[in-house]
């Protein structure tokens, strides 16, 4: 593939939790008692992580309480999971003191662990949040962001801990259970499509060599495009690409990648597109990211004049061990004109 793409994870991504407002009368005195050995919490993750067949090494992991965790934007955190620590370059997990956010003093050793768990799963296991549910509502994923992260399960289910647990080292565990997957997929099979009011899409461009638009077609209403342009001077790949977070599809599902191309004159190597899919792999000393899947159509792109030009990707047997799907539409290095990738989409067809 001629263009490189350098996956960029996030590396704190985690849980605010709203607190009561406590007068300073009613907050209660912090003893050091109240605030344990973190290993404590790491002795049992590691308890759990041999039982599952892995041995690990935490010589990379700090594990730090502060006083309270504030980021830029002024939101208050009870904790942070980081892969790799901006000053120290460790994995780390820090847990906040503040009273006011998540009372760690208070809470019992089991809700204490359920939110330890949480955060290792981020700064060991390399896991991006899931807010996947069981078809009872309950979340499917201990790295859920939208239930309460001391209580994913209490101390009277075991069983349920077992499986959360499970599921934390192998998301395959989730496919014990029945899971909402939002939408009947024999009926509606659209898992994602190019909408306008979606930000979040990035792209390469160059130095400037390739442009970038996106829009809705006049006169069609709803039909929306992905366009690329360049006057024929790029010398590396232009692309404009969107990452899904651990996808929500059904284990063994074939995933589509589909796009209709419109072009006037499109000279020279032409257009393509790809889609990249993405793992994890449990290591010694913790996770790394993997790319499971590459498929692309730029060894045959297309040019020329262009009306509804169908390009498909097909990835077959999809697994939910993904955590991360990118498709992209690409201009060759090369390639002069204007190309719109209408109705960009990834549909799912279950097995």
């Amino acid at each position: 593939m001629r263009y490189s793409f350098k996956l960029v994870l996030v590396l704190v991504v985690f849980l605010a939790f709203q607190a009561c407002n406590q007068s300073e009368d009613n907050v209660p005195e912090i003893t050091k008692e109240e605030f344990p050995d973190l290993k404590i919490f790491l002795d049992k993750f590691e308890v759990e992580a041999k039982l599952r067949g892995f041995n690990f090494d935490f010589s990379n992991l700090d594990l730090v309480y502060v006083d309270k965790l504030t980021l830029q934007d002024g939101s208050e955190y009870c904790g942070l999971g980081i892969i790799k620590h901006p000053v120290s370059g460790k994995r780390t997990i820090q847990i906040s003191k503040s009273p006011g956010i998540c009372d760690w003093a208070n809470k019992t050793d089991i809700e204490r662990e359920n939110l330890f768990f949480h955060l290792m799963g981020r700064a060991f296991l390399n896991l991006q949040p899931d807010n996947a549910l069981m078809c009872n509502g309950k979340p499917l994923s201990m790295m859920s962001i939208t239930f309460n992260n001391f209580n994913i399960y209490k101390e009277n289910e075991p069983e349920l801990r077992e499986y959360y647990i499970d599921e934390l080292f192998d998301r395959l565990a989730a496919n014990e259970q029945c899971i909402d997957f939002g939408q009947n997929f024999t009926q509606n099979p659209v898992f994602f499509k190019n909408e306008l009011s979606d930000l979040l899409w990035r792209f390469s461009n160059d130095n400037g060599r390739y442009q970038f638009s996106r829009g809705i077609h006049p006169n069609s209403f709803s039909t929306t495009y992905l366009g690329i342009s360049s006057s024929g001077n790029g010398q590396n790949t232009g692309y404009i690409y969107k990452e899904l977070e651990v996808p929500n599809i059904p284990e063994g599902a074939t995933v589509i990648l589909r796009t209709k191309v419109n072009a006037e004159n499109l000279q020279g190597p032409g257009v393509a597109i790809a889609m990249r899919v993405y793992d994890t792999k449990i290591g010694n000393t913790g996770a790394t990211t993997n790319e499971s899947h590459l498929l692309t159509t730029e060894t045959n792109p297309v040019n020329g004049k262009l009306e509804n030009h169908v390009l498909e990707l097909r990835l077959p047997n999809f697994s939910r061990k993904t955590i991360f799907i990118i498709p992209f539409a690409v201009m060759m290095p090369g390639t002069s004109g204007q190309a719109y990738f209408d109705d960009f989409e990834i549909l799912v067809e279950p097995r």
